[in-house]
């Protein structure tokens, strides 16, 4: 028995979770994590309360606490070794309370004292490092941790102040700035000159990204601290001792806020840059800033010519471990780099950090030298090479060659952002891979952080290729955003350049689908009842995907349609109905399902008359649906 064909075919918005469609909307319920601080009865400790509230979709969790505690009580845990607690199911918020190790003692460049502590009053702490694992019904599943202080005190990622405390806040340069006062603290500086200086170095330095900052001032009273400060974890917490000072060629707050700059990973090569790079800048900007003059600033740069350093080679720690020379020899080699690129090249030591700092990735020694050669030149980076892997010692400037290299415009050019457009998606991407058809967009941003105004021109290379040119002029202090745009129509690795910053892009074919997820609606119709089908279309792989989705009813095709896949997944919707009792499979790629037609007596208005002559889909079937929509979610 034949029927004709009428279809309607639907592709709506939705996610798999458990073979159910879910149409948009719905985001995935993270496991919340908290860390509750408080004092202890125990020297040199606090006690933490492990909080945790789990979702329903998670089937099994292992937290993992720090070394060296002691564990006093477990509710919905039980333990696996001294470290690792599983959870039991028991509860949705189960908790974990232990004893902590606060205080850390140790020697800092033969300077003996505490890194962090807890007293009978207060504590300045490290926030436990608490790892997780656990297997969830929902693939987007996402754990939220935070730190907080049960009482008196403030937490951010990474440290945390348990006692009476004065917060001050400001912002710059897309930055927000936390600054704690304890009331234990005897604060040398003003709060509010304090944060002035967080935001003119904010400004002042184009590096690379700003986190915000939550900057304690450490109480020195009755205190032995080995640094006079401590910047921790790859955001900007960090804490200075109470008596720093500002606006001198030492200023540790800006020592340790340059720290919070610093992104890239350093190898035993390249370590002296982390100390070498905050002291130069902390310097630099003091003289910039008119609170020193050249003299101090040349005086803070000899340092690196004390005959103790006679021996170092800076890419080799173990000739300065224990030593100062990272800091000094460090320093005075970034000024005699920063000017000769100034001078020889009409660019800047702001730059060429900028071009390598990036998050989580190592800054070897050959990265280094070639960010140096690409921004200077061959002679720069020959002086790069001599200096770090010799005992020779770089020439300090004179205030007029120091003058002549470091007036005028300043043009420095980064790439802001990351986005991609096409037929899956758009949206910012990082790192940038794309398939074929995509468009890879780039924001660069011009900023003129010079004394007077000048012309600029930004190029954008791929594979040593100039493919566009944006050219300016910006006054002093102003900043441009340009646009870039490539779209890509082969695979490949191609490298993206602009100025001495580069972007690795990789493109690939689009992956095929796969269909995760077929459903019917109702599974048991009367004849002539529409049926729902919607199929849950996926991509087979970790990038977009494109292919056919043929829907079949007992092996016979209903309608086949196009479908690209971004991120997430799309659903294909048909409806069709069956006028005859009986089973019926139906199926769309490797998924089937079975509709149950049960008896009934035909529906009003339905008229089967005809439909036996109609080929094409087997007896009992009328499709009565035409494609309409397609529509795809995408999960950021």
């Amino acid at each position: 028995m034949g029927a004709r064909p009428v279809v309607v075919f639907a592709l709506v918005v939705g996610c798999l979770l458990g073979g159910v469609v879910g149409v948009s909307g719905a985001a995935a319920e993270p496991i919340e994590l908290e860390n509750g601080l408080s004092q202890s009865g125990t020297d040199d400790r606090i006690d933490v309360e492990t909080r945790l509230s789990i979702p329903d979709s998670t089937a099994e969790l292992e937290i993992t606490i720090p070394a060296d505690t002691d564990v006093t009580a477990a509710e919905g845990f039980e333990r696996i070794d001294d470290r690792t607690y599983a959870w039991t199911g028991s509860t949705a918020t189960p908790s974990l309370e232990y004893e902590y190790d606060a205080t850390v003692r140790g020697t800092h460049r033969r300077r003996e004292g505490v890194t962090f502590v807890a007293n009978d009053e207060w504590a300045l702490v490290r926030t436990p490092s608490v790892g997780v694992s656990w297997r969830s019904t929902d693939t987007d599943s996402e754990l939220l941790q935070t730190n907080a202080v049960d009482g008196e005190g403030i937490a951010s990622t990474h440290m945390a102040y348990l006692g009476p405390y004065t917060e001050h806040t400001s912002s710059a340069a897309g930055q927000t700035f936390r600054l704690v006062v304890p009331e234990a603290a005897d604060l040398r500086e003003d709060p509010d000159e304090i944060l002035g200086a967080f935001e003119a170095a904010a400004e002042r330095l184009v590096i690379g990204s700003r986190p915000d900052v939550f900057a304690i001032a450490a109480p020195t009273a009755g205190q032995t601290w080995g640094p006079a400060g401590v910047q921790r974890g790859p955001g900007g917490d960090m804490w200075v001792r109470d008596a720093e000072r500002l606006g001198t060629t030492r200023n540790t707050w800006i020592h340790e806020y340059v720290h919070t700059r610093q992104r890239y990973v350093p190898t035993d090569a390249t370590r002296w840059t982390v100390e070498g790079m905050a002291d130069y800048y902390a310097a630099l900007l003091a003289y910039e800033s008119g609170d020193v003059g050249y003299a101090a600033f040349r005086d803070r740069l000899e340092r690196g010519t004390d005959p103790q350093y006679d021996d170092v080679r800076l890419a080799d720690p173990g000739t300065w471990s224990e030593t100062t020379a990272d800091y000094a020899r460090g320093a005075q080699l970034f000024a005699h780099l920063d000017r000769r690129l100034r001078a020889d090249a009409d660019t800047s030591l702001d730059a060429a950090i900028a071009g390598v700092n990036r998050p989580k990735r190592e800054l070897t020694q050959r990265r280094f030298l070639s960010a140096i050669g690409s921004a200077g030149g061959t002679d720069v980076r020959a002086d790069t090479e001599r200096y770090t892997e010799t005992t020779a010692t770089p020439p300090i400037a004179s205030r007029s060659d120091h003058v002549a290299a470091f007036g005028g415009p300043d043009i420095r050019r980064s790439i802001a952002e990351t986005a991609v457009s096409g037929p899956y998606r758009t949206g910012p991407i990082d790192p940038p891979e794309l398939v074929v058809g995509e468009t890879l967009e780039l924001d660069v941003v011009a900023e003129n952080v010079g004394t007077a105004a000048g012309g600029f021109e930004v190029e954008l290379r791929v594979d040593g290729e100039a493919v566009a040119i944006r050219e300016g002029r910006l006054d002093a202090g102003v900043s441009t955003t340009l646009r870039f745009a490539r779209e890509f129509d082969s695979t490949g690795e191609f490298e993206l350049a602009v100025g001495t910053e580069r972007a690795a892009v990789t493109v690939r074919e689009p992956a095929g689908i796969e269909v995760v997820g077929l459903d019917v609606a109702p599974a048991a119709p009367i004849p002539g009842e529409p049926v729902t089908l919607r199929a849950t279309v996926a991509s087979a792989a970790d990038r977009p995907a494109a292919g056919e989705v043929t829907v079949r009813a007992d092996g016979d095709p209903i309608a086949t349609e196009s479908v690209r896949v971004g991120e997430g997944t799309v659903t294909v919707e048909t409806t069709v109905s069956f006028d005859d009792p009986g089973e019926y499979v139906v199926s769309a790629g490797g998924q089937r399902t079975t509709v149950s037609v049960r008896e009934d007596a035909a529906s009003p208005g339905i008229d089967p008359t005809g439909l036996d002559d109609q080929p094409g889909l087997g007896a009992g079937i009328a499709v009565i649906a035409v494609l309409v929509a397609l529509a795809a979610v995408g999960r950021r």
